[in-house]
């Protein structure tokens, strides 16, 4: 199923070339354009210092525990093991599980919405997932890679937000 899926959203690749230049920079760069709006939301006054701090150490802490699960669990990327692969740039070798793309980016999107901004994290939150889909598309992930990065960085923002919550709530009484 993981490869079958994995097959149907590679073989997107080489069809368009303005498609696949949309799918590099999704893959590649979209996540930086979050981190800027992020920052512009601080410029803006419209999210704190002390927020912003919270959705960087969450989506960095969620990053953190997917690289520590990369070191423990090997796993190839979809080039090493199939011949067929489309591949628009190559990352890595044995380090596909969890995507990191994905766990910090839908880390940052969950906290994001969060601390700072229902609306503008829900946004966020598609795009970690078309993050995700982009590295299928672009054949450096399995889509069991982009699921895993998905549930790891929303499970990763929910229990800090709420060990948070309990923080502020205790020092309150």
């Amino acid at each position: 199923m993981n490869q079958s899926i994995f097959s149907f959203f590679n073989n997107l690749t080489f069809q368009n070339e303005l498609f696949d230049i949309l799918i590099i920079f999704i893959a590649d760069w979209l996540i930086w354009w979050l981190v800027f709006v992020v920052f512009t939301l601080l410029f803006f006054k419209k999210i704190s210092p002390q927020a912003i701090l919270k959705i960087f150490a969450t989506a960095f802490l969620a990053w953190l525990i997917s690289k520590l699960i990369k070191h423990f669990y090997i796993s190839p990327r979809p080039f090493v093991l199939l011949e067929d692969v489309k591949t628009l740039f190559t990352h890595g070798l044995d380090d596909s599980f969890p995507s990191g793309h994905t766990t910090f980016s839908s880390a940052l999107a969950v906290a994001t919405y969060f601390y700072a901004n229902h609306k503008i994290g829900a946004w966020f939150f598609i795009g970690a997932i078309l993050i995700g889909l982009s590295r299928v598309i672009v054949g450096i992930h399995w889509p069991f890679d982009i699921l895993g990065g998905l549930i790891l960085g929303t499970l990763i923002a929910i229990i800090l937000f709420i060990i948070n919550s309990k923080f502020k709530q205790k020092n309150r009484s």
